[in-house]
């Protein structure tokens, strides 16, 4: 039976190409969006990780609510604790990212290392392709140094060479033997991870420097398989209660400190997943449009099978087989739709990776196929349930004797409520993509707080040693290239800092030491930088007191800081800061405050700026540092950059080469993706919506022909044809209007926390929003009206 009903459908369609066409045309523009967005979100979110039974491993951390860094890592005592109960956690680990110059592979590269301790190998349990992983014994201070390659490492630095386990390469200088490569699938902590090695805990410290207060490390844990999550909710609350009581200080409870834990897959989607789940969900709204769009056609399909219809149904024909029949037409409908829409999708993942938010490309997994394939099921039942429920319930005697004006009026109306429903979804689609659009438009015109334009930047990691010749290491190597990077030409000024604003790494921020000041609570923090001389000048922050760093702030001179004016407003309101002591970390005597220059932004420019102080490079010797150039016009000092290096040290390796325009602007990549894929939907479920108003209304002129023939035969003027026609257009449209503004205001409440700088009253918004929709109306109705108002009434009237 249901082989003879897409039979049928098919000849039905091959008679009525146009229609066919364009049903199938409009099913493919959705299912195609939606699956190539689903592959975007099954690749960033619901990919499911590789690990054995991956739902027990959770990231713990400490959570200080009440501090300007609210959620932190831990220290190697708190790891010690939380891995003491073994009847909770069946293991755990700690880790921390490290930049490191890798030789002994061909040129010297920067990689991206991860120090792990050897458990975190055993909790995550997934085993290498080659080789091992390091042992306890390996992961103690002093232990001959191993490494674990990632599988793209492998890949690019060693051509896949199968016998490379044994082989010795240099990380900083210092030796490390390969013992093994992960499988492609490991990526853990992130994608850019390329090599791990262990820790080097010192025994019985846990932390390279000890300290409770020391929370930089990552830890991981594997829930045991008789732990309930209550029962973890439960451990961490008793430990939290247990440190709180022996260890006040470094556990305030009173603030609201305590450990949290999140699921793995939580952790490492966090920065993506709301987006891609409000792209997902604005793609979907277009589809439901389509949907309801050839809905729409169906309906207007059935009011010219009234006579068949009534005849099957006088010759036996039950409701559920009417049913049935429309059903299949409707399938017969959404395979072809979803067969080109997937062609759609894979043109599309192309596009989605060139702009997408993603590090890696995305493609056309199986899922995809499973998803393509339940959205045209979901589809056919959306588009078709409607027609076919109101086919089947014809009246037998109404559709015999061909009276269809009352049944096309009673399908006419669902027809107008099917409008209307477009038209509330397109409403809800054009609010949210222009809330979004105003908000990145404001995030694009937030001051950063510094000159960013011709700024060129790189990073290296200098691992030079101890000092010699009684000058600092620092100082050897840093002052001489700075000294030949401004000589370069279309070079204006040289300078560097550990953390730059928008780098990867991001700057850290520490407790602060105000000496002399009452006690705050919660304690002050500041975020930290190290800069050489002339940082602020070529980065183009601006002085706003005092001074700024000099060649004379080195090694033996008295500590100095800069603060920014944030840190200054917050812990010196009313005061000059200037010659006030400052510390923090573990440095032992506070540094004097010598000036103030501006607030920058350094990670977000939809947040305030946080409070900063800055220590001269030349005193606090930071490893890694950013380069910073400020070039004429466009010029590009890479090259010129490398060759510098290599005069110094061949062995550093120049990597993150970006102009400050380039980081901030990924910064704001994620925002804009959505921003313009949000657009480019409202645009399309607009665009679906005026046609559905379209061809509503010329199908009711249609319907309407002969009366329409006996008003003007009695006299009506056009311009009153065309006010009838527009009229029903009108109240379908205000219908619309109305829904859409209930589902704009939900959708707005869902994206409030992704707003910047606008509000869900918004007037410019509303208007932009009623104005596209009653232009995309009018457009809609012109045609019909103009027809309707050209309509002969000798033909109209003629079979009477």
């Amino acid at each position: 039976m249901l082989v003879r009903d897409l039979r049928f459908a098919l000849r039905q369609f091959r008679h009525q190409p146009v229609f066919s066409l364009l049903a199938i045309s409009i099913l493919a523009l959705g299912i195609g969006a939606s699956s190539a967005v689903f592959s975007l979100l099954y690749d960033a979110v619901l990919k499911p990780l590789p690990y054995p039974d991956a739902g027990r491993l959770l990231f713990i951390h400490n959570a200080f609510p009440k501090h300007q860094v609210a959620v932190t890592g831990v220290s190697g005592f708190d790891y010690a604790e939380v891995k003491r109960h073994t009847g909770v956690f069946s293991n755990a680990g700690v880790f921390f990212w490290n930049d490191l110059n890798l030789t002994g592979a061909g040129e010297p590269r920067h990689v991206d290392v991860v120090n792990m301790s050897a458990s975190v190998f055993e909790t995550l349990g997934l085993k290498p392709q080659i080789g091992r992983t390091f042992s306890e014994a390996e992961d103690q201070h002093g232990a001959p140094g191993t490494a674990v390659l990632s599988e793209n490492l492998w890949r690019s630095a060693f051509a896949s060479d199968p016998q490379v386990l044994g082989r010795v390469i240099h990380l900083n200088s210092l030796p490390y033997t390969i013992i093994g490569v992960m499988p492609r699938a490991f990526d853990f902590p992130s994608r850019e991870t390329q090599l791990w090695i262990p820790t080097g805990f010192r025994q019985g410290e846990f932390t390279l420097e000890g300290g409770r207060m020391e929370k930089w490390l990552h830890m991981v844990a594997r829930v045991a398989p008789s732990a309930s999550p209550q029962k973890v909710e439960a451990a961490l609350a008793a430990i939290s209660d247990s440190l709180a009581s022996r260890y006040a200080p470094f556990y305030p409870k009173n603030e609201g400190w305590h450990f949290t834990a999140r699921r793995l897959a939580e952790e490492q989607t966090d920065s993506v997943r709301r987006w891609l789940y409000l792209a997902f969900a604005a793609v979907f709204s277009v589809l439901l449009i389509a949907c309801i769009n050839v809905s729409g056609l169906l309906l207007v399909r059935g009011a010219a099978r009234t006579g068949e219809i009534a005849v099957r149904l006088a010759m036996g024909a039950t409701q559920k087989r009417i049913v049935r029949q429309i059903l299949s037409e409707t399938l017969v409908l959404t395979v072809p739709g979803a067969a080109l829409g997937l062609i759609l999708a894979v043109w599309a993942v192309p596009l989605v990776n060139l702009y997408g938010p993603l590090p890696r490309p995305t493609s056309i997994h199986l899922w995809t196929l499973f998803c393509a394939l339940a959205l045209a099921l979901v589809s056919a039942l959306v588009a078709g349930l409607l027609p076919a429920l109101l086919t089947a319930r014809l009246p037998i005697e109404e559709g015999l004797k061909r009276a269809a004006a009352r049944t096309s009026t009673v399908r006419g109306s669902w027809r107008d409520i099917a409008v209307a429903a477009q038209l509330a979804v397109a409403v809800a689609l054009v609010f949210t993509a222009t809330l979004l659009s105003r908000s990145f438009l404001n995030l694009t015109r937030t001051p950063t707080g510094f000159a960013q334009a011709h700024v060129w930047t790189g990073g290296v990691f200098w691992f030079g040693g101890n000092a010699t010749g009684g000058q600092p290491w620092n100082t050897q190597f840093f002052e001489p290239l700075l000294e030949q990077l401004s000589s370069l030409p279309g070079v204006e000024r040289a300078s560097a800092g550990n953390a730059l604003p928008f780098n990867p790494s991001g700057v850290w921020t520490e407790a602060l030491r105000l000496p002399g000041r009452p006690k705050m609570t919660p304690p002050p923090e500041a975020q930290i930088g190290i800069v050489l001389p002339g940082y602020f000048e070529t980065l183009g922050i601006p002085l706003v007191r005092g001074r700024t760093f000099t060649s004379r702030d080195r090694a033996g001179a008295p500590p100095v800081a800069v603060i920014d004016e944030e840190l200054a407003r917050r812990y010196f309101p009313g005061e000059d800061p200037l010659g006030k002591p400052v510390g923090s970390g573990g440095a032992e005597t506070p540094a004097r405050i010598i000036g103030v220059v501006g607030s920058v932004h350094n990670r977000d420019l939809g947040g305030p700026p946080e409070p900063q102080v800055y220590y001269p490079e030349l005193q606090e010797r930071a490893d890694a540092a950013y380069l910073v150039l400020r070039t004429k016009g466009d010029a590009d000092p890479t090259a010129a950059v490398r060759k510098s290096i290599a005069l110094l040290n061949p062995g550093v390796a120049l990597f993150d080469v970006r102009t400050m325009d380039e980081r901030v602007a990924t910064s704001l990549h994620l925002r804009r993706f959505v921003a313009f894929l949000l657009n480019g939907l409202a645009f399309t479920g607009l665009l679906l919506a005026a046609v559905g108003l379209y061809a509503a209304l010329a199908h009711l002129v249609e319907l309407r022909r002969r009366e329409i023939g006996i008003r003007i035969a009695l006299g009506a003027v056009p311009s009153q044809i065309v006010r009838m026609t527009v009229a029903r257009g009108g109240l379908v449209v205000a219908a619309g209007l109305v829904a859409g503004s209930l589902a704009a205001a939900a959708a707005g409440l869902a994206v409030r926390s992704q707003l910047f700088g606008i509000e869900l009253s918004d007037p410019l918004t509303w208007i932009c929003v009623v104005a596209a929709i009653l232009v995309a109306a009018a457009l809609s109705a012109v045609i019909p009206a103009h027809r309707a108002a050209r309509i002969d009434p000798a033909l109209a009237l003629r079979h009477e």
